[in-house]
């Protein structure tokens, strides 16, 4: 592992969050390969690349920046591939809907690509109720 590559690849997370609290679809994109793989809390299941207009249309059902904090990270660079995984809690004003807060399990894959490194893959997800309805679980901090 460079060094340089583990810092670049840290400034890179922080730029994605920094992009995600300011809802700047453009600056989260940018953060991300085109062809990102990712596995988001939201349906469906699995989307790959990015869709600005959908993205976009998510941020704007926040008034305000986001409260998007990553904690507990267990960053891995080696080569040209990275991961990390991390607690991240996401909260803020959400329109006609009011205050939103929780925390959710996260794991983000970086690769360098033509020499950049960018975020390949995402990974959301929280616990579920293991007995009766199966229900996600909001409730839970670290």
């Amino acid at each position: 592992m460079s060094i340089g590559d583990y810092e670049d690849v840290k400034a890179l997370l922080g730029n994605w969050a920094e992009a995600l609290r300011t809802k700047n679809a453009d600056a989260i994109i940018g953060c991300q390969s085109a062809t990102i793989r990712q596995f988001t809390l939201a349906p469906p299941l699995e989307e790959s690349g990015n869709d600005r207009a959908g993205l976009q249309a998510w941020l704007d059902t926040w008034e305000g920046d986001l409260d998007f904090e990553i904690t507990n990270t267990d960053l891995r660079v080696g080569g040209d591939i990275g991961w990390c995984s991390a607690l991240a809690k996401l909260g803020g004003q959400k329109i006609d809907q009011g205050k939103q807060s929780f925390w959710f399990r996260l794991t983000v894959t970086f690769a360098r690509e033509n020499g950049r490194w960018l975020i390949v893959h995402t990974h959301e997800s929280v616990p579920f109720a293991m007995h009766g309805q199966p229900l996600g679980i909001f409730d839970l901090e670290p």
